[in-house]
C-alpha cells in the first residue's frame, strides 16, 4: 500500500504501553498497541516498470517544455518514493525548491519542503515548516500526516494530535490516517474518542487488521474480556503473522489464568521472529 505520494498508505509502527496490574516481573503483563508503518515499503523494480520508469524520465520533453520548478522538484521526490531512494535525488529536488521558494510557501503551503524533510527522517525541519501554518487552513491531508508524524517522532504527541485529526479530517475515508490519529488518542490516554475511531474503520472495513488490535487492547483495559478476545482473534483472523495481535493475545490468555496457551502464542510468535525480543522476555516471564 505504501509506495508514493499517491500510493503509500503505512506508517511507522509506535508502541503505546499500558501496564496491567498482575504479578511476576511485568514483561507478560504489557499488552502494546500497535499502529501502521510512515516508511515506505520499498519495491523493487520488475520488467513491467521499465516502460513506466521512461516515461517518467521523459516527461519533460513529453508533456511539456516548460514544467516548473516545484513540479520537477515533485518529480524527482516521486522517482525515490516509487523506485529509487537515493538521497541524490531529493537534493535535486531541495535545489528546484529553493528556486521558487515564494510559490512553494505562499500556494503549496510548504508541503512539499516538509515532505522532502520527512523522507530525510528530519523531523526537526519538518516542524519549524509546521510553525507558519495551522492544522485548520491545511487543505491537503498528507502534509498534516507528515507533521503529526514529526511531532509524535519527537516524543511531542499532544502536538501531533491536532495534525492526525486535520489529515484525519481532510480525507475521512483513509483509514490509515484514521488509525493513526486513533493510536494519538490511545497515546494520551482519551480511550472513548480513540475507541470510535477504531469502531470508524471497522465499520468501514471489518477486516482492518490494525484496528481490531488496537480495539482488543482498549476492551482489555476496560476488562471486557469477551471483546477484547473477539477482536484480536479477528485481528489474526486478517493479519495471521501481525506480531502485536499475537503479543496482546497472549497478554490475554495470562490475564485469563491460561498461560499454556501464552506459551504456545509466544513460542509460535518466537518461531515466526526469532528477533522478537519481547516475545522472550515475556517466554521467560511466564516462566518464573
Amino acid at each position: 500500500m505504501l509506495c508514493s505520494e499517491t500510493e503509500e498508505k503505512r506508517m511507522l509502527k509506535d508502541n503505546n504501553c499500558i501496564t496491567c496490574h498482575m504479578p511476576k516481573n511485568g514483561s507478560i503483563d504489557i499488552p502494546h498497541v500497535a499502529v501502521t508503518d510512515h516508511y515506505i515499503r520499498k519495491r523493487p523494480v520488475e520488467k513491467r516498470d521499465v516502460s513506466e520508469i521512461t516515461a517518467f524520465l521523459g516527461i519533460v520533453c513529453y508533456n511539456n517544455d516548460n514544467v516548473d520548478a516545484i513540479t520537477k522538484a515533485r518529480g524527482f521526490m516521486e522517482f525515490y518514493e516509487r523506485y529509487n531512494p537515493n538521497q541524490g535525488l531529493l537534493d535535486s529536488a531541495l535545489t528546484y525548491l529553493d528556486m521558487d521558494k515564494e510559490r512553494e510557501a505562499n500556494e503549496k503551503q510548504n508541503r512539499d519542503y516538509v515532505r522532502i524533510y520527512f523522507l530525510l527522517n528530519n523531523y526537526k525541519k519538518v516542524m519549524e515548516y509546521a510553525t507558519s501554518l495551522k492544522p485548520a487552513h491545511l487543505t491537503d491531508a498528507w502534509t498534516a500526516y507528515r507533521i503529526g508524524e514529526a511531532y509524535s517522532q519527537s516524543g511531542r504527541v499532544a502536538e501531533a494530535k491536532q495534525w492526525f485529526n486535520r489529515a484525519a479530517t481532510i480525507w475521512p475515508h483513509a483509514l490509515d490516517f484514521q488509525n493513526k490519529y486513533g493510536a494519538c488518542l490511545l497515546a494520551l490516554n482519551n480511550i472513548p474518542e480513540a475507541k470510535k475511531v477504531f469502531q470508524y474503520i471497522i465499520s468501514e472495513n471489518p477486516q482492518y487488521g490494525t484496528a481490531h488490535t488496537n480495539l482488543g487492547f482498549i476492551y482489555m483495559q476496560e476488562g471486557n474480556n469477551a471483546m477484547a478476545y473477539d477482536h484480536l482473534n479477528k485481528a489474526l483472523q486478517y493479519e495471521p503473522d501481525s506480531k502485536q495481535a499475537l503479543i496482546n493475545l497472549a497478554v490475554w490468555y495470562h490475564n485469563n489464568r491460561l498461560d499454556n496457551m501464552a506459551e504456545k502464542v509466544l513460542l509460535h510468535l518466537v518461531k515466526k521472529y526469532p528477533d522478537n525480543e519481547q516475545a522472550k522476555a515475556m517466554l521467560a516471564d511466564l516462566a518464573l
